[in-house]
């Protein structure tokens, strides 16, 4: 029996088709937000950027608390190229943030579009204080593989409204978090 290597080739073309964000991304538009970490009238969230590139970030001024608070931002944008689609791979967030010893911030962002929400990716971090009290400026970083991916985009530009909903919850003894900023990594692939 004779084996061989597979060929760069073959490899190529079993790989999945990710690729950087295309030219044009598309524009934001408009934002919405929503929860008591940031009311639809408080003005409280502020994009970084103007387009959903490979990244998107935003600021946040409300999402604080001692026990638990949710922001939803709901991005509607429009310009991007067709035949493309995205999804959010990766959500960090910058934050100052309290731990009492045996506590820990649980934060949990929900990703979904309004055109399919029954389809949602759900990423979930946890900062985990043993002793003694925590009291820094920390980093949350979540990925995950499991991706909801937007509609194709077609000849409109579209890509339809991208919902993405954050969550910082303490448990255990004690403690606070203020939420300063996000950044989405976005992942691209022709359809």
């Amino acid at each position: 029996m004779l084996f061989t290597k597979p060929s760069a080739l073959l490899l190529t073309v079993l790989a999945p088709t990710i690729l950087a964000s295309p030219n044009p991304s598309p524009r934001i538009t408009g934002y919405t937000i929503s929860g008591p970490g940031c009311p639809n009238d408080s003005n409280s969230v502020r994009a970084s950027s103007g387009n959903l590139g490979d990244t998107a970030t935003f600021t946040f001024s409300q999402l604080r608390g001692d026990d638990t608070e949710n922001c939803q931002v709901h991005v509607t944008s429009t310009g991007g190229s067709q035949g493309w689609q995205f999804a959010v791979k990766e959500v960090s967030y910058q934050a100052n943030v309290q731990l009492k010893s045996g506590s820990q911030l649980d934060t949990f962002t929900t990703v979904y579009f309004s055109e399919n929400a029954d389809a949602t990716t759900v990423f979930k971090s946890s900062i985990a204080c043993a002793g003694p009290e925590l009291k820094d400026t920390v980093t949350v970083r979540q990925s995950t593989n499991n991706l909801t991916w937007s509609k194709c985009i077609g000849s409109d530009g579209y890509p339809g409204i991208l919902n993405v909903n954050a969550r910082p919850v303490i448990n255990g003894n004690g403690g606070s978090f203020d939420f300063k900023s996000t950044t989405w990594k976005l992942e691209w692939r022709k359809c």
